[in-house]
């Protein structure tokens, strides 16, 4: 079994695939090129002929035509001539030789030349009349043979012919082929051995050699030798690798190092401190004990497995397994000063128990340090050890006398605070307040302190140099044994940075993170300020709304990620075109304002608009995709619209609206029309609330005629809405306002319930009914549930009616507009596109849906007679959807002339004044009879 390649040094490996490529090169020239360049020659060598035999067959039987006999012998002398021509003959129809290579066959039969082509070529081709080639494959030759027509000159026959006969060497003709072929795969192949010896030096000295020293290093270091640097310079990627393990090593050795000095720091801590330290798992078996419990206690657990009760009496064993697990539950140090026996003698011990947890289930342990206090050595030992804790630790550290004087600090305190240590001793901590006024907080601060034992909360202090910083402070009181005090310890800790970090949060609060501008609660404090110096100072300014168009479409088209970074590049464009004391908020989405103090002229908001607009509707860059949006702009001025946030922020809203409804890319100021059309939407929007439960809605249908027979074919469910309030409301009024508001649902719930109640009249038996659906329906599959459940109920026939879809809905999104019509469609229902013409669907999207009806918008129908390329539109919209297999309906079909055409263009159905206004239900049986 052969090695695997990775396991063949590199320094073998590159000569064998060198060596390798040559020999294959070498062994594909001869056994596969070779063969089939010969292959080719002889194919080649074949047309060569056939061309030869066919220009000698012209040129000869010319010759022969004007009888030129000497002409013809020098044409077969001069085509003789080259070197791998073996015969060259012409005979006459006798097969005597006319014309040869060799003068001395002329006038000879054929029988004399030693040909070995066989009789059977020469009968073929002159059976055939055409030019018959053969190749020879043991004497390498290749035979040619061409019928060559000789005149009636006389002597011979009319329409004879004779042949013209040519025998190629193969050998030759392809010899000096081949051998140039063969010399270049050889020259090939030596140049691969040399490129590749060229390409094996300098791998070997520039990245094998490199490679080993690497190769090395990593030895090293798997050695633990970190000392040893990789020597290897340059910029390349082997010397960044080789940096970056020098890098390694040097953090290995360093951190090496340290582990070691913490290692030996705490052997020696072990060794010397005269507490007793042990270490007792949660069963009670100790799992280590330093030199001096195991001097006193004479057991090592080390050498044997031990137990509490192994070490303590039974009473004093049962004690600390109280205190274990007190440590455990509440995973807090426990500090204690027991009296227990030790080698006979009444012992007073300063104990600390704190718990060890190493993160696995029953990996709790509790590390117990006993101080033997009962004697002077012993207590000055602990008050060093106490004292390295002390100034080595990160907090800053404070002890008083009952006094409050201070009679200690450590190195982190005076850190923290800036001042000398000597400074500080015999003073009190009063020197470090950060303000006068703290009666009422000190007394707080002692009553918890002398009720407690001890206080914990923040604290600003000031610094030598008179800064103030905030700390984190915890005092505790130090009793003695008789409980009474004797002390305090405070340990501080400087949150400055952390305050810091809150400051910068709260003022993240205030900004929008996506943007960089204000955030809709800092507009809001803008607005108040500026409504503030409007009132004392009588200082006016102006409001711009601002609200991208098409922006939604960016976000469908590219996604919400590239949408954000094109909100930013919005907001610097229009912070570029605002003055300094202009500001800048996003309100959320795609909407931004802009608070425009000091305003003297509504010129000077026109002016700031229109900048925004023009340089808003600009191209944008967004990674690869090259966006386009625009914006519509509200503006307002205060106090002439407004001295309240809300009501200025309403009323720039309703001008933002009326611009975007003027055509979008454009401004406008709010006024009273303004408002008094939101004033009515308003209205609108309630009075529909309440429309239903006051049976205000009502169903007009006006049907669609056959222009042929004269018949009804479908009647449209048209709504209705007579307000207590508002009287007659237009439904190109009532229905954008619910389209806007999401009463659109339960207007299309209500039209489905008295549709199917109205097909029950006597009106409507056996009619076809259509009914609209507005685009914004079809942004959920509520009104799919409406109409299955009515359908399932039995309540509505599926094949008595057609949902009458706008163009609109589908461009907005097509694959949900489909796939719901899909799914009505299974049901039987019929499915018209109404206003066809005026909603931009692509001829592509068209061809996919279920449609069975096109509805041509009466803005086309209105002009027939009067402008030509409508009528031609209407003309190629029927041929189109006849073509697709639909039926055409023509809408607002008012004159004889327009209906003329629609017949005459094979117009399915026509629907307009002409044939009858939309009619209550009361009405449609008596059109039914005049029709």
């Amino acid at each position: 079994m052969m090695r695997p390649l990775a396991s063949i040094p590199l320094r073998r490996l590159v000569p064998l695939v060198i060596t390798g490529a040559a020999v294959v090169a070498l062994v594909l020239a001869y056994f596969v090129i070779r063969p089939y360049l010969l292959t080719l020659n002889k194919d080649n060598a074949r047309y060569d002929m056939q061309y030869s035999l066919n220009r000698l067959q012209g040129t000869l039987e010319y010759m022969l035509s004007r009888g030129d006999l000497d002409g013809l012998r020098r044409e077969v002398a001069a085509n003789s001539a080259r070197r791998d021509v073996k015969h060259l003959l012409v005979l006459d129809p006798g097969f005597s030789i006319l014309a040869a290579s060799t003068l001395a066959s002329v006038g000879q039969p054929l029988a004399t030349v030693p040909l070995h082509h066989g009789s059977d070529l020469i009968n073929r081709s002159l059976t055939s009349l055409s030019v018959m080639v053969q190749y020879v494959k043991y004497e390498n030759s290749l035979y040619g043979v061409a019928p060559l027509r000789f005149p009636d000159t006389g002597q011979l026959r009319p329409d004879a012919y004779g042949v013209i006969v040519l025998e190629l060497d193969m050998g030759l003709a392809t010899a000096q082929g081949l051998q140039r072929i063969e010399e270049l795969f050889v020259w090939v192949s030596l140049g691969i051995l040399l490129l590749g010896g060229l390409f094996w030096y300098g791998f070997d000295r520039h990245i094998r050699r490199r490679l080993n020293r690497i190769t090395e290093g990593l030895g090293a270091l798997e050695q633990g030798r970190y000392e040893e640097p990789v020597p290897l310079a340059g910029h390349d990627e082997l010397a960044q690798i080789a940096q970056a393990m020098n890098q390694l090593a040097a953090s290995l050795q360093q951190s090496r190092t340290a582990l070691e000095f913490q290692h030996r720091r705490f052997d020696r801590i072990m060794r010397h401190i005269p507490a007793l330290v042990s270490i007792v798992d949660s069963q009670g078996t100790l799992r280590f004990a330093n030199r001096r419990f195991v001097e006193d206690y004479g057991r090592d657990p080390a050498n044997e497995t031990i137990t509490l009760e192994q070490v303590f009496s039974e009473e004093v064993a049962r004690q600390h397994r109280t205190w274990n697990a007190q440590v455990l539950e509440s995973h807090k140090a426990l500090q204690l000063e027991p009296t227990y026996s030790l080698r006979g003698q009444m012992r007073s011990w300063l104990m600390v128990k704190f718990p060890l947890t190493d993160g696995a289930a029953d990996g709790d342990s509790i590390c117990t340090v006993s101080m033997d206090v009962t004697e002077k050595e012993q207590s000055e030992r602990l008050v060093r050890i106490s004292k390295r804790i002390f100034e080595n630790t990160s907090e800053g550290i404070i002890v008083t006398d009952a006094e409050r004087r201070i009679v200690e600090v450590n190195n982190s305190f005076a850190r923290i605070t800036g001042y000398d240590k000597r400074a500080l001793l015999g003073r009190t901590p009063d020197m470090l307040r950060g303000d006068e006024e703290r009666r009422h907080f000190d007394q707080a601060f002692w009553d918890s302190v002398h009720s407690n034992g001890r206080w914990q909360g923040e604290v600003v202090n000031r610094r030598a140099d008179g800064t103030l910083y905030t700390a984190r402070l915890s005092v505790s009181t130090i009793t003695g044994r008789e409980g009474d005090i004797s002390g305090y310890f405070a340990i501080y800790q400087d949150i400055s940075a952390e305050k810091r970090a809150e400051e910068s949060l709260r003022e993240l609060a205030y900004y929008d993170t996506l943007t960089g501008l204000y955030n809709r609660a800092s507009f809001k404090q803008k607005v108040s300020d500026a409504l503030q110096r409007l009132n004392r100072f009588r200082e006016s300014f102006g409001l711009l709304f601002i609200d991208l168009d098409r922006f939604k479409e960016v976000n469908d088209s590219v996604g919400h990620e590239e949408g954000d970074k094109l909100l930013g590049q919005v907001a610097r464009r229009i912070e570029h075109q605002l003055r300094e004391l202009d500001v800048a908020c996003r309100l959320g989405g795609d909407e931004f304002t802009v608070l425009v103090p000091h305003v003297a002229a509504d010129g000077e908001l026109a002016i700031i608009a229109q900048r925004v607009i023009d340089t808003i509707s600009q191209p944008y860059l967004i990674g690869e995709n090259e966006l386009i949006i625009g914006c519509s702009v509200g503006i307002v001025v205060a106090p002439r619209d407004g001295q309240d946030a809300d009501v200025l922020m309403r009323h720039a809203d309703a001008a933002m609206y009326h611009a975007k409804e003027s055509g979008r890319g454009r401004y406008a100021f709010f006024d009273a029309d303004i408002d008094a059309r939101n004033q009515r939407q308003m209205r609108i929007k309630q009075g529909l609330r309440l429309a239903r439960a006051r049976d205000e809605l009502s169903l007009v249908y006006q049907p669609e005629v056959d222009p042929v027979t004269g018949e009804a074919r479908l009647y449209e469910a048209l709504m209705r809405w007579n307000s207590q309030e508002l009287g007659p409301v237009s439904p190109a009024e009532f229905i954008a306002v619910a389209e806007d508001s999401e009463l659109i649902g339960q207007l299309t719930e209500w039209l489905i319930d008295r549709m199917a109640r109205d097909t029950a009249d006597l009106a409507l038996e056996g009619a076809k009914i259509s009914i609209n659906l507005s685009p914004r329906q079809f942004r959920s599959e509520s009104w799919l549930h409406l109409l299955e459940s009515a359908i399932e109920s039995g309540r509505i026939d599926p094949k008595k009616l057609c949902i009458e879809v706008t163009e609109s809905a589908l461009v907005e999104d097509f694959e949900l507009a489909c796939a719901q019509l899909a799914e009505i469609k299974s049901f039987g229902v019929e499915v018209a596109i109404d206003d066809f013409g005026t909603g931009y669907s692509s001829l592509a999207n068209l061809k996919r849906l279920p449609i069975d009806y096109l509805k041509i918008d009466r803005s086309f129908v209105a002009d027939i007679g009067q402008d030509a390329d409508d009528q031609t539109i209407v003309e190629t919209v029927i041929i189109l959807a006849h073509a697709l297999g639909m039926k055409v309906v023509a809408e607002g079909a008012e004159t004889g002339q327009q209906v003329e055409f629609l017949r005459g263009h094979g117009c399915d159905l026509i629907q307009g004044y002409f044939y009858s206004r939309p009619l209550p239900i009361s009405e449609l049986e008596a059109f039914s009879g005049d029709s």
